[in-house]
Formats: C-alpha cells, sequence, structure tokens
C-alpha cells in the first residue's frame, strides 16, 4: 500500500509548480508505491524502478519495474498503471501445462509462447537497460497527458549519466529538482509508517534493558554492544518480527571513538542506537556511567540536557524546526560553551539508506513541524578527554505536542 498522502503531494507539488514526480530512489519508490523496487534496485542506478506520482490527486499512481517483479506490482497498482522492462533473469511459467508429461524444454518453449516471446531476437541486458525504462516511463507519461509537463526528480538520488540518459530518451518533459518537494511530502507519515517507527523505538529500547544488565567493570564496549543486539533480537522474535536491520554506536570511556574499550570507574557509557522493522529506521541516544561520574561529565551532561528541554519546548506545531534549533544552541551557550556548534539537533525518520533524513533541525530549517512528523531530537557532545555523551529521543508529533517513543531517563544515570 501506498504512504503517500495524496492531498498533502498535489499541495505542495501544486505550491512549487509541479505537475507530477518521478522517484528513482529505491526507497522513494517503495513509499510511493507500497511495493518492493526489486533487485535490480541493488545496483543503485535510476532506471530499475520508477514511480509516477502525479500533482492531480484524482489520478492514479503508476509505476516502472522489471520484468521479474512486474506481476506483484501489476497487482497492487493495477495493469494500467503498470510497464516493465528486461532484466537478466531468465523465467518461464509451465504451470498451466504440468500435468502432461511434455519435457521441460517443450514446455518452456509453450510458455514464451504463450507470453508473446519473439521466436528470435531477443536478447537480455547484463543487468537492465535503463533507456528502455526510460521508454516505458514515457507511456505512462503520454497516457497520463504529462509528455510535456514539468515533473520533479528525486535527483539528490539520480547518478550524473543516468540524470543525462533520461533527459536525452525524454526530451520535451521540464525536468526539475524535486528532492525537497519530496523530504517535505514524506516528513509526515501515513499511520503504516508510524506504526513502523514506533515498533522499531520500543525493540530497541528492549535491547537497551539487555545491554546496561550487562554492564560492569571490565566489560568491554564490544560486549555491550552485543548484549545490545541479541536483546534487540529477541524483543522482535518475542512480538513475531523479524528486524530488517539494527544499528550502535556504543562507546565506553574518555575517547568517543576509543575502540574496544573496557568500563572502569567512573567511565562514560554512550549509547545512540536504532531497530529496523520493514526499512524503517528508529534512533534514539542515552548516556550513562559506571560508578560516579566525573565532575565535568556532569557538567557536559547537565548542559546538554538543558538544551534539550529548552528545545523541546518547542517540538511541537506553531513552531519551527529552526526554533528548535535556536533554543538548544542558546542553552548551551548559557551553560558556558560559547562556542559549541553543531550543524543539526536532529532530524526526521523514516525508510532510507540512512537513519538521519531530511528535514533536519537545523538553523536554516524554517520549516513548521507539523503533527504526523516523526523527529528524532538530539544533544550530542564528543570530548576527547571525558567521551561521548547524547541526549536523544524519537518524537511522534500530534497536534498537542510531542510524544516520546522512549521511557528511559534523559539524566546521566550512574550505574553500579
Amino acid at each position: 500500500m501506498s504512504h503517500v498522502d495524496r492531498q498533502r503531494a498535489q499541495r505542495l507539488m501544486s505550491e512549487r509548480g509541479l505537475d507530477a514526480l518521478v522517484l528513482g530512489k529505491p526507497e522513494n519508490f517503495a513509499w510511493a508505491t507500497g511495493c518492493a523496487p526489486g533487485v535490480a534496485a541493488f545496483w543503485r542506478r535510476a532506471g530499475a524502478a520508477l514511480a509516477l506520482v502525479p500533482a492531480d490527486a484524482g489520478l492514479p499512481i503508476s509505476a516502472v519495474v522489471t520484468e521479474l517483479f512486474a506481476p506483484g506490482l501489476r497487482r497492487a497498482l493495477g495493469d494500467e498503471q503498470v510497464r516493465s522492462h528486461a532484466d537478466w533473469i531468465e523465467t518461464a511459467d509451465i504451470r498451466p501445462w504440468q500435468a502432461g508429461d511434455e519435457s521441460a524444454a517443450v514446455l518452456a518453449e509453450r510458455a514464451w509462447d504463450a507470453a508473446g516471446r519473439p521466436s528470435q531476437g531477443l536478447s537480455r541486458p547484463a543487468a537492465f537497460d535503463a533507456r528502455a525504462a526510460f521508454a516505458a516511463l514515457g507511456e505512462l507519461l503520454a497516457r497520463h497527458g504529462l509528455a510535456r509537463a514539468r515533473i520533479g526528480l528525486d535527483l539528490d538520488y539520480w547518478p550524473v549519466l543516468d540524470f543525462q540518459l533520461l533527459t536525452e530518451t525524454l526530451s520535451e518533459v521540464r525536468w526539475v529538482d524535486a528532492s525537497a518537494t519530496t523530504g517535505a511530502i514524506r516528513a509526515v507519515k501515513s499511520p503504516g509508517e508510524l506504526e513502523r517507527l514506533r515498533l522499531a523505538a520500543a525493540i530497541a529500547e528492549a535491547g537497551m534493558h539487555a545491554a546496561l544488565a550487562a554492564v560492569g567493570d571490565g566489560v568491554s564496549r564490544d560486549d555491550i554492544a552485543d548484549h545490545w543486539t541479541a536483546g534487540a533480537t529477541a524483543d522482535a522474535r518475542q512480538r513475531g518480527l523479524r528486524l530488517t536491520g539494527q544499528w550502535e554506536y556504543v562507546s565506553v570511556g574518555p575517547l568517543p571513538w576509543g575502540g574496544n574499550a573496557a568500563v572502569r570507574e567512573g567511565s562514560v557509557i554512550k549509547f545512540d542506537v536504532g531497530c529496523l522493522v520493514d526499512g524503517y529506521s528508529s534512533d534514539c541516544g542515552r548516556t550513562f556511567a559506571w560508578g560516579r561520574a566525573a565532575p565535568r561529565a556532569r557538567e557536559i551532561m547537565a548542559a546538554l540536557q538543558e538544551a534539550f528541554e529548552a528545545g523541546l519546548e518547542v517540538l511541537r506545531p506553531g513552531h519551527l524546526l529552526s526554533d528548535v534549533y535556536a533554543r538548544a544552541s542558546s542553552a548551551m551557550r548559557r551553560a558556558g560553551f560559547m562556542r559549541f556548534s553543531r550543524g543539526h539537533f536532529g532530524h526526521s525518520l523514516g525508510r532510507d539508506t540512512f537513519c538521519e533524513v531530511p528535514p533536519f533541525v537545523a538553523a536554516q530549517a524554517h520549516m513548521p513541524i507539523e503533527a504526523g512528523m516523526v523527529l528524532a531530537f538530539e544533544t550530542p557532545f564528543y570530548v576527547d578527554g571525558e567521551g561521548g555523551f547524547i541526549i536523544e529521543d524519537q518524537f511522534v508529533i500530534t497536534d498537542t505536542g510531542a510524544q516520546a517513543c522512549w521511557s528511559l531517563p534523559r539524566g546521566l544515570v550512574q550505574l553500579g
């Protein structure tokens, strides 16, 4: 099922003078169609899978995909909305004639006849033919009256050579960059996306309890991280889920990037972790100390917590993402860190190649905070000599404020 809010998409595309979007990034394709882009997308080249999202919400979403994955896409979108192009994989469907005693070769030839395959001259590409994919896209554009339209692309993904081939193949279309528009549409989540992101956060927090139970004198960073991974995996299994990925940035000791350090008295232990459910990544972080934390560690965490609380006050509809950034930055300066400069204090979450997805909580992000957004808000600081420090929560924005997805305390917790 598509996760596109068609009314929101129509409004944002209309404001930017776009007649449609063509999405080539595999993650954007899956978001728009609700279907897998196929194995050809592993090459990360445009043309393997293309989603066409007209600005007019009354027009259906269409797509181009390789032959192997076309049947599933047709079931989701309808036969008329799908065009396919050849990939390198050879197949034959002999099911209608299996009851007989003919050989496999005879049945394969019969299947190819039924599918309309030419008797000679068929030559499959080594992977896929992007020119054929763009020609198929042209058929869909013509069908919807968009052959000379102004169409946005997710150009933050497209390789230069693929974009050049697209413009040569479909030269009458006015192609423009719509990366920011696509990000703005995706920033407000569908109910299905909200469910996946909440689940991913809950599973990651379950892993935290397993990791914290393993902390002790002499325990290594890698052992703590392994316990988090195992705990999250076990929780997902209990829920009847299989994670599509996990990631962790755990650090131990006075060096934020100190490798496989072991826990000692006063060690700072930083967790920045996430789990992926159907490709949707959570992102939360906490900081702990083993035994009594050093005075400077407590000072740093107190400043970060003040900055976090200051930003959280305006993390709600009626404010801009840049307001959150300004509040957090001002709090760090009030705490005495006068030249503290962080590029962003968080980001959107979703299905993508990395957990940090635009829009960002940044000085330049004069974008309204809206209900339905899922934002990771964070105040990190990495101090060689003291350790890595972070407070990060994943929030679902509602009409009345921000709902946190983790329940662990945000301040510096002393363990042991």
